[in-house]
């Protein structure tokens, strides 16, 4: 992922009440140790990572998170997650839109680079976003109440959208529907549209 957490959001994670451990070792989890834990956590989105960076091992962060009067930790932990998320969510749809450099090589060297764009990572997007709309045909959630009895629910849901703008629905479109994405040759020599 990228870049770290946001200060404000890293401030706001680090104002929960850390757990008071009966035993307080210099080397456990102090509250400190637990804030820190919290904001790298927020960074990384990794418990193992974030436990490393403060010199104690995951498995202690799940014993502490387990203790019953490490709410407030559970609830820092939980955000912090929340935040690791987005972050990862947000890397996933740059991928999507703005494809992935994979070099060329030739003879051993690499000659240049092409651009991928993980169609099937836009899909899984579009359909976390929207199910309604972008769910698989057949899925049960795709256009619930739209296709009749016998049609394809792809087609309900098309000629339910035509109608929506005012466009004539006789006719199916002669063309299949593409995803955008790049229209001219990006310099591969390959067939955008293959």
């Amino acid at each position: 992922m990228q870049g770290p957490a946001p200060q404000s959001l890293i401030a706001a994670l680090s104002a929960f009440t850390p757990a008071q451990l009966q035993r307080r070792r210099g080397t456990g989890w102090t509250p400190d140790r637990q804030r820190k834990f919290i904001e790298a956590l927020a960074a990384t989105a990794c418990v193992t990572e974030a436990a490393a960076s403060v010199g104690l091992s995951a498995t202690s962060a799940y014993n502490l998170r387990r203790r019953p009067d490490a709410h407030a930790f559970r609830h820092a932990w939980d955000a912090a997650i929340d935040c690791g998320m987005r972050r990862l969510v947000d890397a996933a749809l740059a991928r999507a839109v703005h494809g992935v450099p994979v070099p060329i090589f030739y003879k051993g060297e690499q000659v240049g680079e092409r651009r991928e764009y993980p169609e099937r990572l836009a899909m899984f997007l579009m359909r976390a976003h929207d199910p309604r709309r972008f769910a698989a045909a057949g899925s049960g959630d795709a256009g619930r109440g739209a296709a009749p009895a016998h049609g394809d629910p792809a087609e309900a849901r098309l000629a339910e959208a035509l109608a929506q703008i005012g466009a004539p629905t006789d006719d199916p479109p002669s063309a299949p529907l593409r995803l955008p994405g790049p229209t001219a040759d990006d310099g591969d020599g390959a067939d955008p549209s293959d």
